[in-house]
Parts: structure tokens; C-alpha cells; sequence
């Protein structure tokens, strides 16, 4: 059965899959999206302030979504996601090298009924992306969702 939004309750937490990124998904990304040498070249990001090939921020990102859709969202028991409103407060707080496996954290920290549409209400998401069980995230957003209520099925 779904997470409706009459399920989430302000500080509720929850776990959202891992994944392992490899060299060549990273410099594959990067070339067609962020084509800057510390993402492309394993020897030229050697000279970096990284000192070693690390992913594009925007690949973590696109990849802290991947988890949230597919491990959180679409599952059968995973939230009743209408959509998003948008995302606030990115921040890329340590770089992602080939062979990292990153985690999700999501925490509801808001919650508000829709005043014009009964079938609705609005959700405020903190969303940490973790390495490798790491006590830090090495990215972090806010996002703002749209949840089905169970009263509109």
C-alpha cells in the first residue's frame, strides 16, 4: 500500500536504496553534461584541486533522484508522489570518486493539506545522500512534493 500523505508525520525518516558508481558511468556523464578534465581524465584530475577523477555534482544529484523515484516513489509501498513544486538549498559537501556507493536519506520535515484541492497535500523532504555508510552527506537538497491523500483514491 502507498505512503499517502496521511501517513507522514514530521520527522519521520526513511531509507532509500544504494548504488555503486563506476568510472565510466562518471566520465560518460560528465562528457555529455559537465565536461570539465577533474571529471574526464583520470590523469588531468590528478593535477586538481580533487586529486583524483571525482563525479560531476550534478551527476550525484541526478543520481540521489534515481534512488528516490525508483526506491522510494515507485515501489508499491513507496510514496503516493503526485509531483514537486521544486527543490531548494542544494549543497555538494564532498566529492563522489568511481567505486563509491551511495545511499539516500529522506526526512519529512513539513507537512500542509492542500486548502483549494482535497485530493492533496504538500510535502517538505530532506533529502542526504550518503558514501559508503559515511556519517556525513556528501549531498543534501530540500525538496517540496505533491502527495496524493488516501481520501482521493
Amino acid at each position: 500500500m502507498p505512503l499517502y500523505f496521511e501517513d507522514l508525520a514530521v520527522g519521520d525518516t526513511f531509507e532509500a536504496g544504494s548504488y555503486t558508481v563506476t568510472k565510466d558511468e562518471i566520465i560518460e556523464f560528465a562528457e555529455q553534461f559537465d565536461p570539465q578534465p577533474f571529471h574526464t581524465d583520470e590523469v588531468a584530475a590528478r593535477d586538481s584541486m580533487f586529486g583524483e577523477l571525482v563525479a560531476s555534482g550534478l551527476h550525484t544529484l541526478c543520481l540521489s533522484v534515481r534512488l528516490f523515484v525508483t526506491q522510494f516513489v515507485n515501489p508499491d509501498d513507496g510514496l503516493a508522489n503526485m509531483g514537486g513544486l521544486g527543490m531548494d538549498n542544494l549543497r555538494w559537501h564532498a566529492p563522489v570518486t568511481p567505486g563509491d556507493t551511495l545511499s539516500l536519506e529522506i526526512e519529512v520535515v513539513e507537512t500542509s493539506q492542500s486548502e483549494s484541492r482535497d485530493d492533496r497535500g504538500y510535502v517538505t523532504l530532506d533529502r542526504r545522500v550518503y558514501v559508503d555508510d559515511g556519517d556525513d552527506p556528501v549531498l543534501s537538497i530540500r525538496s517540496h512534493n505533491i502527495v496524493q491523500r488516501r481520501d482521493a483514491e
